[in-house]
């Protein structure tokens, strides 16, 4: 027979060892349950993070594309497409531009996107935590095209897309993009300089006649896309003016509107061009003899229907000119814009030299362009099929004028 005290020692023990198993199993569980909880809103967090992403960079491209009127209703159903929705299940989303925060505080070109929610844990809750808040952010901007490009000759595959000769000194406080491929796609020749931040082609080029480029072009580099492919055209209604001519040294006041085939300004006249959009449906807009033409807020529209003809905008004979662009809305720094459906248009020429003061964006997709002009514009941007220059010019890139900054964007990129 064992002794009572034996027996009652064994019962110790074995109850210890229950009570022992008892509490280490609860501690297990509890661990479990922190490391299942933890993943858990590991896994919120990824997802949230995913759609603050998405948001931000959806809220951009609209930026980008159409302007800030929409980016918040576009930015926050990107994030509910990746299943975070705006009020529900306790999602709460804010879209910022420019971002609040960061290191794109002010950069009106980025969306700041803030998503957060009040999460449930599973064991946590044991331990009084009953909700979390997890929370993600992403900041996405604009990049600048072509290192701050200014100047772009789109044409793919021709001989002299970009020509200088003749003497020419072209100093440009931008870069310059060349898209062909051609071995000579870009000339320079006759004694001719150009200055620039960065010159790429994606082709070669000439340097020759004592002529000198700084810095030597980069070849072979990435053909860019037209970088105001997605600028929507205006409409074009019935005409308000057909074959509207001012000569004889008249003083005239224009207004917006449809110009049937064209304007054409002679003979010493002077023309005040009121803010807005003048579409020139056919007929282009001549200017020469000496005339004077001023007008700020302006955008002229060249396209062809109504019967007339496509006609090219052409400067010459010592004109004198003072034109700038709007500073915001939809054409924000555009001042020419060429219907970009016209396949095969007439070349066009702005050569006003030292007294031409034009302040906006020549845009001039499919046909091929010839410039000249003063240092006393604030920006001006030339993109055409081909470029030319006929005289000296100085291309600045001053676009504080402009709410949204410079009208050239470059790609959207996911920064924050």
């Amino acid at each position: 027979m064992r002794p009572a005290t034996s027996v009652r020692l064994k019962r110790r023990a074995g109850g210890f060892v229950l009570t022992t198993m008892a509490v280490v199993s609860a501690v297990l569980m509890e661990c479990i349950g922190l490391a299942i909880d933890a993943g858990y809103l590991d896994l919120v967090k990824t997802r949230m993070q995913a759609a603050a992403d998405a948001a931000a960079v959806g809220g951009a491209q609209e930026l980008k594309a159409n302007g800030s009127a929409n980016v918040a209703t576009l930015a926050k159903s990107d994030a509910a497409l990746n299943g975070f929705t705006a009020g529900s299940n306790s999602v709460s989303i804010t879209i910022n531009n420019p971002p609040q925060s960061g290191n794109y505080t002010g950069d009106s070109t980025a969306v700041e996107a803030i998503i957060g929610q009040n999460v449930s844990p599973i064991f946590m809750a044991l331990l009084g935590f009953t909700s979390m808040t997890v929370n993600a952010r992403g900041v996405a901007h604009q990049g600048t095209a072509n290192g701050g490009g200014c100047l772009f000759a789109l044409d793919p595959s021709s001989s002299s897309a970009f020509s200088l000769s003749g003497g020419v000194q072209l100093s440009s406080q931008c870069g310059v993009q060349v898209n062909s491929s051609s071995s000579t796609a870009m000339s320079v020749s006759g004694g001719t300089s150009l200055t620039a931040p960065s010159i790429g082609v994606v082709g070669g080029y000439s340097l020759s006649g004592g002529s000198s480029i700084s810095p030597l072009p980069t070849t072979g580099v990435a053909s860019v896309s037209d970088p105001l492919a997605n600028l929507a055209a205006p409409s074009v209604g019935s005409c308000n003016y057909t074959s509207y001519s001012v000569s004889g040294g008249a003083t005239k006041t224009l207004s917006p509107g449809v110009y049937c085939n064209g304007i054409s300004i002679s003979g010493g006249a002077d023309v005040v061009f009121n803010p807005g959009t003048y579409i020139l449906e056919g007929g282009g807009l001549q200017l020469s003899g000496g005339c004077t033409i001023s007008g700020a807020g302006v955008m002229f529209y060249n396209t062809a229907g109504s019967g007339y003809g496509y006609g090219a905008v052409s400067f010459s004979g010592g004109t004198h000119d003072v034109l700038s662009a709007p500073t915001s809305g939809t054409y924000a720094g555009i001042l020419f814009f060429q219907d970009r459906t016209i396949s095969s248009p007439a070349a066009s020429s702005f050569s006003g030299g030292a007294s031409a003061i034009l302040n906006g964006t020549l845009y001039f997709p499919t046909s091929t362009l010839t410039y000249s002009g003063g240092t006393g514009t604030a920006y001006t941007i030339l993109i055409s099929k081909k470029i030319g220059f006929s005289g000296g010019a100085t291309l600045n890139n001053d676009y504080s004028s402009l709410s949204g900054g410079s009208p050239i964007k470059g790609s959207v990129a996911l920064s924050e």
